[in-house]
């Protein structure tokens, strides 16, 4: 199934009538794509760990009728997973590893803890992934408009014999198959993932600043740096994801904007450091390294928080949103 591109008429929501769907965690996608699937006409159960979490208070305002982890996993025949990945394993181990029924189906929303051995799911439940590629608010938005976001989907473990038939329900009840998506193994999702975030995410984030700073550095007005830095990054690339980087820079942008983005663009990528860093992911060093950075309670990513709040672009970026709009 590696590279195999499923589309909604290869998945049937049958293979999901009468099991008890369990969504573990109600946060950024577990409320996201509970909405969707229970408007798909699945039939779902909370899992949150305490009722002193908002997201026990979110899942009964949304209709639902919360319960322990433990009592949904204990109740479903799908587990999905949909918690951050750093307090993952002592969840799961503590609230849904003995409680897993035999030949049920354990689903995750990112493969980091079973890539990197945190997490041994029992031999005798599926283990699949699916990954729908967007933020949560993203995923709900698009369905609701008839559409949805390109997925991953991958089998680990398959005791049932239908475990791809599983988890491409799944994708389809939240609409990633109205688009499409993609099958991949766990290592490609997962350091496909962390790579994307560091280079592509981190890199693009980065330019920005230093787009901003060095022109408010050369005397321009903050306000217009800043609308260089982002805002005019915005509006292009919805397009260029819509027609393709070649036919936006061949065909609609200026010669000027052409000439620049060829002949300058590629002095400011260094492809040594990009391949360095994809390196480093696929050795799981990455991986390494923020798990040490989450067990000593993220000293070094508040430290860098707080930099990145105080600095001249954040401060212009809020006077820009309150004066200029969404313009």
């Amino acid at each position: 199934m590696e590279n195999q591109i499923f589309l909604d008429k290869d998945a049937d929501l049958k293979v999901l009538e009468n099991k008890k769907i369990a969504i573990i965690g109600y946060g950024i996608q577990g409320r996201p794509q509970a909405l969707c699937m229970r408007d798909s006409g699945l039939d779902l159960i909370i899992g949150v760990g305490s009722k002193t979490r908002s997201s026990w208070g979110a899942a009964i305002e949304d209709g639902f009728e919360p319960v322990s982890i433990e009592e949904a996993t204990a109740a479903a025949d799908l587990v999905y997973i949909l918690l951050a990945d750093p307090p993952q394993p002592e969840i799961y181990y503590a609230s849904i590893h003995e409680h897993l029924k035999p030949n049920s189906t354990l689903a995750f929303c990112h493969g980091f803890n079973v890539l990197y051995g945190a997490i041994k799911p029992p031999e005798n439940v599926n283990v699949v992934l699916f990954v729908p590629n967007g933020p949560g608010h993203t995923v709900r938005q698009k369905y609701l408009d008839g559409s949805g976001i390109y997925g991953a989907i991958s089998v680990e473990q398959d005791v049932t014999g239908n475990a791809l038939d599983m988890v491409l329900a799944l994708a389809k009840s939240v609409g990633s198959l109205r688009v499409g998506s993609v099958g991949v193994t766990f290592q490609q999702e997962t350091e496909g993932d962390n790579f994307e975030e560091q280079v592509l995410y981190g890199g693009v984030i980065h330019l920005m600043k230093a787009t901003f700073d060095t022109m408010v550095a050369g005397g321009y007005p903050p306000h217009f740096a800043y609308a260089k830095a982002i805002r005019s990054l915005r509006t292009v690339v919805d397009v260029m994801d819509e027609i393709g980087i070649e036919e936006y820079i061949s065909r609609r942008s200026s010669r000027t904007c052409e000439f620049a983005v060829r002949k300058s663009g590629p002095r400011v990528v260094n492809y040594e450091e990009v391949q360095k860093i994809f390196d480093e992911t696929e050795r799981g060093e990455f991986a390494a390294n923020w798990m040490q950075e989450w067990t000593l309670g993220m000293p070094r990513l508040h430290r860098m928080r707080r930099t990145g709040a105080e600095s001249k672009m954040e401060q212009t970026g809020r006077e820009w949103r309150e004066n200029f709009g969404k313009g």
